[in-house]
């Protein structure tokens, strides 16, 4: 029965996928969208998407279509679900890939009548799934952390797709280059190295390094003839003016600049400085060397040794009554984890890379 079920997911010819919702997530997504389409084939493959992700994914080689899913607009509430739920019903899907861990997102899938659907048996949504696995737990029963495309790629195996690499790769156009060299250009930061500072996160402040000592540091490239660039998220806007402010001087940032052309303006990136956060991945899918200040994440969730360039800064802590690493979007001490952090440190493996 098993083994049946496996011939009738490999031979679907009309297959969805329900992305990833963090835009680092996403990025980490791309080695199993690119087996995906080296089995069903692009023209079998269509996208479900959250629209801040889209642009990160146009012209694509994997997905014949990439339908937004606007949870927080026209998709909103129940009536918004169920619009796009009549969406996917029209398309007739025979089969679909949940890769984020919710219930909602399997649910969707159920209500949108997709025939067959392959997912992690997590937050009691079996029910809703005909082929997947359980996630990976030690002897306490407890998850065993793993970098996310390897999460995504042992989903795949379940249903015996062929094996394929394991590097995130991001496509960029050459109308989105252009605007990218537009955008240097514009904003003088052609003739040094450009590096690019990304000081928030969307998770939580427990991921933020001090604003203060990101300024010191950049303040301290730019000297040495760096060309630096703010990069940040439309509601990390107050992050990026914290910077600015600790720094003394009016760094340019990427405001008003789309997705798509950032991605061409990450390319051309000496150095990418950055919290644990979605630029990070995006550096390392394009091939850029990356500097990151990790405090209470666990690293194995993201850690990609044999594809990343650069250098994950971390310092062991004694968090007691907590422990490191907590995962937790709020220190409920003192931040020692990035407070151990210093301006030196990172100054050294950021000239070290760019040397």
């Amino acid at each position: 029965m098993i083994q049946l079920m496996v011939r009738e997911v490999q031979g679907s010819i009309n297959v969805v996928v329900r992305a990833p919702n963090a835009l680092g997530d996403l990025v980490m997504a791309t080695p199993a969208f690119a087996r995906l389409a080296n089995h069903f084939g692009q023209e079998n493959l269509t996208l479900v998407c959250l629209p801040i992700g889209v642009p990160l994914l146009e012209g694509n080689a994997w997905f014949r279509e990439i339908l937004p899913y606007d949870r927080k607009g026209a998709h909103r509430g129940l009536l918004g679900g169920a619009r796009f739920a009549r969406e996917l019903r029209r398309r007739k899907f025979d089969l679909g890939f949940v890769f984020p861990n919710s219930f909602s997102s399997a649910w969707l899938f159920l209500q949108g009548r997709v025939k067959k659907r392959v997912g992690y048996f997590k937050d009691g949504r079996s029910f809703m799934l005909h082929k997947g696995r359980q996630r990976d737990t030690d002897a306490d029963g407890k998850f065993v952390p793993k970098y996310t495309g390897q999460y995504f790629m042992e989903l795949l195996d379940t249903v015996e797709v062929e094996p394929g690499e394991l590097r995130p790769t991001l496509p960029i156009s050459q109308d989105e280059r252009a605007r990218a060299s537009t955008f240097l250009s514009d904003n003088d930061l052609l003739g040094g190295p450009l590096v690019i500072c990304a000081p928030g996160g969307a998770f939580g402040p427990s991921k933020l390094w001090a604003f203060e000592r990101y300024a010191r540091v950049l303040n301290s490239l730019a000297d040495e003839g760096a060309k630096v660039l703010i990069s940040h998220a439309p509601n990390e806007t107050p992050e990026a003016e914290a910077v600015l402010k600790e720094a003394g001087r009016r760094y340019p940032t990427i405001a008003g600049l789309d997705l798509g052309a950032l991605k061409g303006v990450y390319e051309r990136a000496a150095l990418v400085l950055t919290n644990d956060t979605g630029p990070r991945h995006i550096a390392v899918a394009l091939g850029r060397p990356v500097i990151c200040v990790m405090g209470p994440n666990d690293p194995r969730y993201t850690a990609l040794p044999q594809v990343e360039r650069g250098e994950v800064i971390r310092e062991a802590v004694d968090c007691s009554p907590y422990s490191w690493p907590c995962q937790l979007k709020e220190c409920p001490i003192d931040h020692r984890c990035m407070e151990a952090i210093t301006v030196e440190r990172v100054l050294v493996a950021c000239r070290r890379e760019l040397a």
